[in-house]
């Protein structure tokens, strides 16, 4: 079973007719949202679904933000910290997966990749974290990964689900610039900081990813030539 048409919704159909796991894949979709209608929304979704299947094994996507220490007082993190808490009171079996920064075929407008190749290409000036770091994950490797925790039968734990190799924000401008042959424009803040998501629990299983795909920045290029055309 999945909840959700979005970017993870699909990437997870293989589960559609799965009876034994739920996939929530309909949660907040903008994290720099405030709207508290946007939340309850979800809460109520989630507590729906406990409802609906309460033995059924159950797989939400939290955030890999719950670490960085710029952002993880916004409302959106802090409304992920509330309900991996009540997951973890109410569900009978759980998987709580903390990704970071998909990237995919669907791009939700307002994360990182797809911001800035639109701005880009656009000409759009924006403001960029002069010292962020972002991590960014196929969205196929993600269903990878969880699949396998799944096989493995990790249940009722958290697992981050990320590349153990971050980029700086100007690192990733400059390659996006160079994979679409154009300069963007942008107002630097003098603001951010290093990342550090422990990706431990699945390093073996990135291991394979790297053999495919290759590390750091070419991972990177590989998604761009991936789901971005020059």
């Amino acid at each position: 079973m999945v909840i959700g048409n979005g970017l993870m919704a699909k990437t997870f159909e293989a589960y559609k007719t799965n009876p034994n796991v739920v996939v929530f894949a309909s949660g907040v979709s903008n994290s720099t949202t405030t709207d508290p209608q946007e939340f309850k929304r979800e809460q109520e979704l989630l507590e729906e679904t406990l409802r609906k299947y309460p033995t059924q094994l159950l797989v939400y996507f939290s955030t890999c933000s719950i670490t960085d220490k710029s952002v993880n007082a916004n409302p959106y993190v802090l409304h992920k910290l509330a309900m991996e808490t009540f997951l973890e009171t109410n569900a009978q079996q759980y998987l709580i997966c903390r990704v970071s920064n998909v990237v995919g075929p669907t791009g939700n407008p307002n994360t990182i990749v797809p911001f800035l190749v639109d701005a880009i290409q656009k000409n759009t000036q924006i403001q960029l974290w002069k010292y962020a770091e972002r991590n960014l994950i196929d969205c196929e490797d993600v269903a990878i990964i969880v699949s396998q925790l799944l096989e493995q039968g990790t249940t009722n734990t958290i697992v981050n689900i990320a590349n153990p190799e971050h980029i700086t924000i100007p690192a990733l401008v400059a390659l996006i610039e160079s994979h679409l042959d154009t300069k963007g424009t942008y107002e630097w803040i003098e603001k951010g900081n290093p990342l550090h998501i422990d990706t431990a629990a699945i390093n073996e299983m990135w291991e394979k990813t790297v053999l495919q795909k290759g590390a750091g920045i070419s991972y990177i290029k590989q998604l761009l030539n991936k789901y971005y055309r020059s």
